[in-house]
């Protein structure tokens, strides 16, 4: 623009070249050449009046010749008097920039003396106004571009990011930290801020989840100050407390903000505020913060996307949670099949053996301890006060020796004592602390130190609550008989 004013200027003769651009109602100087005073810098904006030989150009759409200024300013430019008196203008001459028969500016050039301008310079400086009217249009035109270039950079951006922690929720469906670290990332490049939280509210406290802080003093100062109860004036809290957004532009000058808070945010030196909770059926499950250290609003874009990050973490720990309750009821059920399993397995066995116990409780043992995840197993007969092994799962050599010795009266105090007394199943979640181990009861010592068992777990057969009878024996006399499942 300043080499078309320059050029316009010296082929036309003339003093000094201007260049102006319609603004609305004003023109706006654009570019400007020569020595002669102007009212305005280059820059500035001047009124769009007929009362000036530009305005009249422009809102005429035609050139506008005034061969002596000094004669012309009373009865047709009296707006202009001023002007030509401090510049001492006396010949003018304006052609209007025109692009689609609509005039978008003009351009002026002047003389100090009268000396009208020849036709041709005036087609000239007609040539030029065009030359400046595409310059203009082309600016317009590459400044639209950018702008758009830059929306759609940021919008794909955006989506980018959302698509990014989509695929970071589908990767962890059980794991929501993974997604916390993604949006305190795509949060803290995308809003231009300086500092990211994701929050998690477990009904009771505000807790950090994730955080972009590095500094060993940050991370300090971050752990001293959360969790905090839902009572908390931060504003992080009470986004959550009040299930919506609070956008801050300076904390520091915001009456509406406790003086704690902004005292914390002094000495943080966070100025900038935008938090957004995170809401699952309209209760709150969290809130993601974003601060900047200068004083600025974030944009519109910026705070839809970071609710959409917010609504995303939302999926991410409802996913979740559905996740491991499906996980839960999945093994709930593998467990319920395996037992089942395990249960006609048995059934089998006996309906195969019908005389012949041992294959009944070798089947057992070998379910009852896969299915308590037990490492020992034993079984045994119980016969007027002595108490017998039959069967066992996991024993080593010497501690068969010991289990399938002479059958032995059963101490109450011991885990088989208690079960047969009080018909009912025992356990010892740590045979080491039980009485009988610590003063030294041999069945129990046996069972620690040689069968290596520390957990313990007994259940009795019962039929009507009493144990069950096995075989009949001469003088009304009945064995019973009860399996003890020893677990390492």
């Amino acid at each position: 623009m300043t080499a078309i004013a320059r050029t316009a200027a010296r082929l036309c003769d003339a003093n000094d070249a201007s260049i102006y651009v319609r603004d609305g109602d004003s023109l706006r100087l654009a570019a400007k050449h020569g020595s002669l005073r102007s009212v305005w810098a280059v820059g500035e904006s001047n009124p769009l009046t007929r009362g000036l030989v530009t305005g009249r150009a422009v809102l005429d759409t035609r050139t506008i010749h005034v061969h002596d200024m000094a004669r012309s300013i009373q009865r047709e430019f009296p707006g202009a008097r001023e002007f030509q008196r401090r510049a001492g203008v006396r010949t003018e001459l304006a052609t209007p920039l025109l692009l689609s028969d609509t005039a978008i500016g003009c351009i002026l050039i002047r003389r100090t003396r009268v000396r009208p301008f020849t036709p041709k310079q005036i087609t000239l400086l007609k040539t030029f106004a065009d030359q400046a009217a595409i310059a203009i249009e082309n600016a317009r035109l590459s400044e639209a571009l950018q702008a758009r270039n830059r929306e759609l950079t940021g919008t794909l951006e955006q989506q980018t990011a959302t698509s990014g922690i989509l695929r970071v929720i589908s990767g962890s469906p059980t794991d929501i930290q993974p997604v916390f670290e993604a949006i305190v990332r795509s949060a803290l490049r995308l809003c231009d801020a300086e500092y990211t939280g994701v929050f998690r509210f477990d009904g009771g406290l505000v807790h950090v989840a994730a955080h972009n802080h590095t500094t060993p003093e940050a991370r300090q100062a971050l752990h001293e100050a959360w969790p905090q109860p839902l009572a908390s004036e931060s504003l992080v809290v009470r986004a959550i407390r009040e299930r919506s957004m609070i956008h801050v532009s300076d904390v520091q000058a915001d009456p509406a903000t406790p003086p704690s808070v902004r005292a914390r945010s002094r000495l943080l030196g966070q100025r900038s505020f935008l938090v957004v909770p995170m809401l699952r059926d309209g209760e709150p499950v969290g809130a993601i913060r974003v601060a900047r250290t200068e004083p600025a609003p974030f944009t519109d874009k910026q705070i839809a996307l970071l609710q959409t990050f917010a609504d995303q973490a939302v999926i991410a720990i409802e996913n979740a949670r559905l996740f491991k309750a499906l996980e839960v009821r999945n093994a709930e059920l593998s467990e319920a099949l395996e037992q089942q399993t395990a249960t006609a397995d048995i059934l089998r066995v006996i309906s195969s053996s019908p005389t012949d116990l041992a294959p009944v409780f070798d089947a057992i043992l070998e379910r009852a301890t896969r299915l308590c995840d037990a490492h020992l197993g034993v079984l045994g007969l119980y016969d007027v006060g002595r108490y017998g092994h039959v069967a066992h799962r996991g024993a080593s050599p010497e501690f068969q020796k010991w289990l399938f010795g002479p059958a032995r009266e059963q101490d109450p105090v011991t885990g088989l004592g208690r079960m047969i007394r009080e018909r009912q199943p025992i356990h010892i979640p740590d045979l080491t602390q039980e009485p009988a181990y610590r003063d030294r009861n041999p069945a129990r010592v046996a069972t620690v130190e040689i069968g290596g068992a520390r957990t313990f777990l007994a259940v009795p057969m019962l039929k009507e609550d009493r144990l069950v009878d096995l075989v009949d024996k001469p003088h009304g006399q009945k064995h019973q008989a009860c399996p003890g499942i020893k677990r390492l």
